[in-house]
């Protein structure tokens, strides 16, 4: 992890940093992990780009959650940033929550950003999965990372992954985590609901899903592209929910396509 910036925010501050030059691309990542997750996508970019990868509220060394938070907020987190390192136009890749995020900014602040790259992520959920994804945490109780690291390890590896250092990098970063964050977080994706705001969206966009995604399902990620009126949908054969991390080669491929096609 490159040097760190800090951004401050009414709740904090927010972790980030910056390298390379070109066109900006800011990397958003899961729950549970930190801007680390990115490192080796921006090595190979920052050749071509301006690469910001941000810490999310909650994450690394961003600011704790102390109270309820929104995807909303973590939008504003993302913006406040952009805006203290003067970029407008920025391809926003977001993998999971990240993507989530993501597609927060290009609703609420759509003059930031230029491109979307959304990927193993949802834009809205059926009222009755709803209490299975606030079930993942508890913010009424102080409960211990330990509980959840393994059902959460399966959701999001493939069982034969060929990146086995990532599971146990994984490991030690959830039983890091902090539960309040990791819980609020939590009840922040459970009211995840953009589908319906999405088609005032723009920005050209590429939705990438795993078809091993047991986190995501590619049904629930080709429903963002459906909604986007500038999108195209690829799914990644034998890709798990964290595909993007553990079959970095096939991923970045097709992010590559992507940005390719995008105006220089």
């Amino acid at each position: 992890m490159s040097d760190s910036t800090f951004c401050e925010i009414p709740a904090g501050r927010i972790a980030y940093s910056r390298r390379g030059t070109g066109r900006p691309l800011v990397l958003l990542h899961p729950i549970g992990v930190d801007r680390s997750w990115w490192d080796e996508y921006a090595e190979a970019w920052a050749a071509s780009y301006d690469v910001v990868a941000i810490d999310l509220r909650g994450h690394g060394e961003s600011s704790l959650v102390t109270a309820p938070v929104t995807l909303a907020d973590h939008a504003a987190d993302i913006a406040a940033v952009l805006r203290q390192e003067r970029l407008t136009g920025a391809t926003l890749i977001g993998v999971s929550m990240g993507g989530m995020i993501a597609q927060r900014v290009a609703i609420q602040f759509p003059e930031l950003v230029g491109a979307l790259i959304l990927c193993a992520t949802a834009g809205g959920f059926p009222a009755e999965v709803r209490p299975r994804i606030l079930a993942r945490g508890d913010i009424s109780r102080n409960g211990s990372m330990s509980e959840v690291i393994d059902e959460t390890i399966t959701r999001w590896f493939a069982a034969d992954t060929p990146r086995p250092e990532l599971v146990e990098k994984c490991r030690a970063r959830l039983a890091a985590d902090d539960w309040y964050s990791w819980s609020a977080n939590w009840q922040a994706i459970s009211l995840l609901d953009n589908l319906g705001e999405l088609p005032r969206v723009t920005a050209p966009a590429l939705v990438v899903a795993g078809d091993a995604d047991a986190s995501i399902p590619p049904a629930v990620s080709q429903k963002i592209a459906d909604a986007l009126p500038n999108s195209r949908f690829v799914a990644v054969p034998g890709a798990a929910h964290f595909g993007a991390f553990e079959m970095r080669d096939t991923f970045a491929a097709i992010f590559d396509d992507f940005l390719s096609t995008l105006a220089q």
